[in-house]
């Protein structure tokens, strides 16, 4: 299996109840004793934050810009930490995105202006509720507001990408989040998943409390998931707010969006902005019936008082299965002492865990995607494109960790390219069971490049017989090795 921590609604702040010493201690005690349990959980092999990584500043409060810095430098010592104790370090295997906490609202109130009652629109009501309007509605103070600087309205969350560029800083600089990027696509477990990161506040400020996520963007991200050289056998989709809320509230993202993933290929999807956590899967027909499961994630350490009744600080641990065609979602709960433990889904009958499934992806004509031959396709087209742009050293790095699989005119291509490259010993490795004569005869060449006449001759009467060796070839082949004996 492949495991993923994950977490949300962070809220860190210098003023929060509980230190990052203390949660960080907390996590490294429970994976102590879940991976001893009945059943087992994976110790995890990957993180996902999905969003509200701070506590964020109220309206009108003085020095906000420093405050934010200040919980961002709190969030990054713990996500530091994390990952040195959970992943060695490696943050390329930590997936952050943003919340509506991370959005800085006084920044965003700077680029409105209030709107005289003589130049309201008259269809309000209408304009308010509209999807992109830039019309805001103050309940507090019975006014209207229009967003006017759109420069200083899109800087809203500055500081959220000055800790994300600071965090991802030792990572290429291709492995980094774009700043300003409304989706960013991760690559894990050895390219088998792909996650793609996506912004959910769109449009989202100190009078607008609705999640969203443009379309274009969820278009154009399934676009570079597809785009050759990636061959991913999961789709992953994590995001911030939740898909489902009340009548009188609207601070949820709307569901289409997560049938519009699913359509395109998204398997699981991880959000958080609830505080609880919900395993369950979603539907989309079209025209045959296609399911994501879907994960929220409860809060890792949101106040008391921005908990719903009865529910616990929460984490969940994901399991994938290996053949990427189902999760198991453990919930793990704060229960006494700042400790967690056990966690209930209200929705699975209180049980700890929950186990969701979905078919795979289709082609256009109905059939399973079959991810693995994409994969080796993609591969064999990369290391063609680098034998023959001159580059057949890195061509032999892409074909030798694969050669197991290869298929013969993968193979092939292999042995041109070492021999191109003059790599003697991949070859020998390579042709340690050679299966046609010509691996045969690259194999003889390679090492008495080497200077191993005695292994070029113990090849050549080792493996002829199998391979029906005839015997002009085979004595060609002892010619060059008395030859070569003969030089050296």
């Amino acid at each position: 299996m492949f495991s993923i921590l994950h977490i949300s609604d962070l809220h860190r702040s210098k003023r929060e109840p509980i230190s990052n010493s203390e949660l960080v201690s907390a996590l490294i005690a429970d994976r102590e004793r879940y991976v001893h349990e009945d059943p087992p959980i994976r110790p995890p092999d990957a993180i996902t934050v999905s969003g509200d990584v701070i506590q964020g500043v109220r309206l009108g409060e003085s020095d906000y810009e420093a405050k934010l810095e200040d919980q961002y430098r709190v969030a990054e010592e713990f996500l530091i930490e994390l990952s040195e104790r959970f992943l060695a370090g490696d943050r390329s295997r930590i997936v952050i995105v943003p919340g509506n906490h991370d959005i800085c609202w006084n920044t965003a109130k700077a680029a409105m202006s209030s709107v005289p009652d003589e130049e309201a629109p008259e269809d309000l009501r209408d304009i308010l509720f509209s999807e992109g309007t830039e019309y805001r509605w103050d309940w507090k103070e019975r006014k209207l507001y229009l967003i006017r600087d759109h420069e200083q309205y899109a800087r809203r969350l500055d500081s959220y990408w000055n800790f994300v560029e600071h965090f991802y800083r030792p990572l290429e600089p291709s492995l980094r989040p774009r700043r300003g990027a409304r989706a960013h696509i991760w690559s894990l477990d050895s390219g088998r998943i792909g996650v793609a990161a996506f912004d959910s506040c769109d449009g989202n400020d100190c009078y607008a409390s609705h999640g969203s996520i443009p379309r274009e963007v969820i278009a154009r991200t399934h676009l570079d998931m597809i785009a050759p050289g990636r061959a991913f056998e999961l789709r992953m989709a994590v995001w911030h707010h939740s898909i489902e809320g009340p009548p009188y509230r609207t601070d949820y993202m709307d569901v289409d969006l997560v049938r519009g993933m699913i359509g395109r290929g998204y398997r699981l999807g991880l959000y958080g902005h609830q505080h609880r956590a919900q395993a369950a899967p979603h539907q989309v027909y079209l025209p045959a019936s296609e399911t994501m499961g879907v994960v929220s994630a409860g809060s890792l350490c949101a106040g008391a008082n921005e908990l719903p009744t009865g529910v616990h600080r929460q984490y969940s641990v994901v399991e994938i299965a290996d053949d990427y065609r189902s999760a198991r979602v453990h919930v793990r709960a704060m229960l006494a002492a700042n400790l967690f433990g056990r966690g209930t889904l209200n929705d699975q009958g209180g049980k700890s865990f929950a186990v969701l499934q979905w078919q795979p992806p289709m082609d256009i004509s109905g059939r399973t995607l079959n991810v693995a031959v994409m994969r080796t396709e993609t591969l064999l087209r990369d290391a063609e494109v680098a034998l023959k742009g001159g580059r057949a050293s890195e061509s032999v790095g892409l074909l030798l960790p694969h050669l197991a699989t290869l298929p013969a005119h993968g193979r092939r291509l292999f042995f041109e390219a070492a021999g191109s490259a003059n790599d003697w010993a991949a070859l020998v490795t390579a042709s340690a069971t050679p299966q046609t004569i010509g691996e045969l005869v690259a194999r003889v060449d390679a090492q008495l490049q080497l200077g191993d006449s005695a292994g070029a001759l113990a090849s050549i009467e080792q493996h002829g017989a199998a391979l029906e060796l005839d015997p002009a070839t085979a004595r060609d082949l002892r010619e060059r090795v008395s030859l070569r004996k003969g030089t050296t």
